[in-house]
């Protein structure tokens, strides 16, 4: 594609200079025939011509010739045409500053015609589409639509993140965002131990007024202790009095009212949470499934 566009341009480019350059440089059209200077010529040596037979045969005198031959002169000099010489080199002189000046637009044209339109196009058209390497069709697909990372690759990237955010927190432990982001990355690599305690230091430096730091904090904590209770709990209640509509705080509490068989607590932290996300949810719809198993709790019970 890109090789027949190049040629295609090329060969337009050339017609194009055709039709500027061959009228400069073609040489002006001669006047066929002779000039009228030729002409009085012709006419003046055929009628002196004309007298010499005249005196030969006896028709003029020599007087007569004389005077004739006189008056031709003289019509000659009249007539202009004793002085081609002038002639000729002033009309060539006045005709070869035309023909320079062509040459040099010519020659003009042929050099900066085709920086002008290159010029004109990286401008205006669409020259990386041109210029670009072509690649076959399956090539190219993959690369409009790369493949998804592996795991194996997911966890060297996160792994990669975490040591640069543990050397950046080295250097500045008082950043409390770097502390949480380290905390959630290690629970991406299910390095809980590890995310404990970075969640741990992101409250010392001022996350415990976060409500999403708590719940963070609860869910890795219940993760590794099998269980909401005990601290979990304290930090699901401190989260929800900060924000009693915090969406993961209503969860986790609504989970540890249903492990606990307090069916009531249970619905109110799930209805609440219902209200607070949106109806079409994939969220709204568990919860709307956990509703239903806590009345068919309570039925059975």
């Amino acid at each position: 594609m890109n090789g027949i566009f190049l040629l295609s341009a090329m060969v337009l480019c050339v017609m194009a200079l055709a039709f500027v350059v061959y009228p400069l440089l073609r040489e002006p059209r001669q006047e066929t025939g002779h000039s009228r200077r030729a002409i009085n010529l012709r006419v003046h040596r055929d009628r002196v011509r004309e007298l010499d037979q005249d005196l030969a045969t006896g028709t003029l005198t020599q007087e007569q010739y004389d005077t004739a031959l006189a008056d031709l002169e003289r019509e000659l000099l009249d007539s202009g045409s004793i002085e081609p010489d002038a002639v000729d080199n002033n009309a060539a002189h006045e005709a070869r500053g035309p023909r320079r000046v062509a040459a040099i637009a010519a020659f003009a044209s042929i050099a900066v015609l085709p920086f002008m339109a290159v010029g004109l196009y990286l401008g205006v058209g669409y020259a990386d589409e041109v210029f670009a390497t072509q690649l076959p069709p399956g090539e190219m697909a993959s690369m409009q639509e790369p493949a998804p990372a592996s795991d194996e690759a997911m966890q060297r990237q996160f792994e990669r993140l975490a040591q640069e955010l543990q050397g950046r927190l080295a250097q500045n432990p008082d950043d409390l965002e770097g502390w949480i982001l380290l905390g959630r990355t290690l629970t991406f690599m299910d390095d809980l131990a590890a995310a404990e305690r970075a969640f741990r230091e992101a409250m010392v430096h001022g996350g415990d007024r976060d409500p999403n730091l708590l719940t963070r904090y609860a869910d890795v904590l219940a993760e590794r202790q099998g269980s909401l209770e005990g601290e979990p709990r304290e930090l699901i209640e401190r989260a929800l009095s900060i924000d009693p509509d915090h969406a993961q705080g209503l969860w986790m509490a609504g989970s540890l009212a249903f492990e606990e068989a307090d069916l009531d607590a249970a619905r109110r932290h799930w209805e609440r949470l219902l209200g607070v996300l949106p109806d079409d949810s994939p969220e709204a719809d568990i919860i709307r499934g956990n509703l239903s198993q806590v009345a068919l709790s309570a039925a059975e019970g």
